[in-house]
């Protein structure tokens, strides 16, 4: 009896949750058919895009160098024999400093004699020709014919005595620095052949090397900051930039920049430097860094458009740390950018802008 009692009681239970699941779950599955239907909506800030002038600060680096066609070679006129050299590259020298001493070589000494013995010669034959022209024994042509031949004698003694064959010292034309010493004590150096280069302490210059996509940025008589590399400065040394090459370097895979100098720098010749030059577009279409995202090696910025979110693509100018110079996009000045929010974003989807 008490069996049967029990499974009637479970039997009322069994159905009362029927009904009650039935009623229950009616309006739960027509809430979540209305829920499917919902679109999600990002929330994002915007800001407007403006035109302005931008400024990035791009990092070069160089040497101090001579300027091209202002270095003083030292040499000799005649094949000579190298005593003591008596300064060493970076040494200052003042106009008129000895710079080495030399000797004739034995060739120089030999054609030297070789020439005061032609001279000697050619000087007695004219006498004696003169002795026969006046007696009646030698004519005109013989006469001037031995006039000829020492008088070329004599010229080539004397060129050769003004170049100064004899034991000597090289002396400094003006005031300088040396740049290159390349003879050495004992060596015997070729008539015309370099000893030593000299090079005016105003006429030195900056040689920085500039990668080949900023050239188009850097033009002459722009302004640029140079940090010696191994001479501490409190302040930057400015130089102006006097030349940019079109040619990239074989070795370093760079273009040569030359900047000029002011007159009192200081620079050592050879010094490395650090340089920042300024790039400065104006009137510029700048976006700030937030609202421009990368993409598959491109650039793209989302707008607002009735409620929507809009892609374009872009190209990107100049970077900071803080704004983008926008280039070829059909973005205008006062179009609104979404700067907070956008890496959610795809192209068409519903957006809020945040008040």
């Amino acid at each position: 009896m008490k069996i049967l009692k029990s499974l009637a009681l479970l039997a009322a239970l069994l159905a009362l949750g029927a009904i009650a699941w039935h009623f229950i779950r009616l309006p739960g599955k027509a809430e979540g058919a209305d829920t499917d239907e919902i679109t999600a909506v990002a929330t994002v800030k915007t800001t407007s895009l403006a035109r302005k002038t931008i400024t990035a600060t791009s990092t070069a680096f160089g040497s101090v160098v001579a300027q091209a066609g202002k270095v003083q070679t030292v040499s000799a006129a005649f094949e000579t024999r190298v005593q003591h050299i008596l300064v060493a590259p970076g040494q200052p020298v003042r106009k008129g400093d000895a710079l080495l001493e030399f000797t004739p070589s034995p060739a120089a000494q030999l054609t030297l004699s070789q020439s005061q013995s032609a001279f000697e010669e050619a000087d007695k034959e004219r006498k004696q020709t003169q002795q026969r022209f006046d007696l009646k024994l030698a004519t005109n042509a013989d006469m001037n014919q031995a006039t000829k031949a020492a008088r070329d004698a004599e010229i080539q003694l004397r060129s050769l005595q003004q170049e100064g064959i004899a034991d000597g010292n090289i002396r400094a034309e003006a005031d300088g620095i040396v740049a290159t010493v390349t003879a050495q004590d004992g060596q015997i150096v070729a008539a015309g052949a370099t000893l030593l280069e000299i090079v005016n302490a105003s006429e030195i210059e900056a040689k920085l090397g500039i990668e080949p996509s900023d050239i188009s940025t850097i033009a002459p008589r722009q302004s640029v900051r140079l940090f010696p590399v191994n001479q501490p400065v409190k302040q930057p040394i400015i130089g102006s930039v006097r030349l940019v090459t079109q040619k990239i370097d074989s070795a370093t895979r760079l273009v040569d920049v030359y900047v000029t100098l002011p007159g009192a720098s200081g620079l050592l010749l050879g010094g490395y430097l650090r340089a920042e030059i300024d790039e400065v577009h104006r009137d510029a279409l700048v976006a700030p860094r937030a609202a421009v995202l990368p993409s598959d090696g491109a650039w793209q910025v989302f707008t607002v458009r009735d409620g929507r979110a809009v892609r374009h693509a872009v190209k990107a100018g100049i970077l900071t740390d803080q704004e983008v110079e926008i280039l070829e996009s059909d973005l205008q000045p006062g179009d609104s950018v979404v700067t907070v929010g956008n890496y959610e974003l795809e192209d068409g989807m519903a957006v809020e802008e945040e008040k």
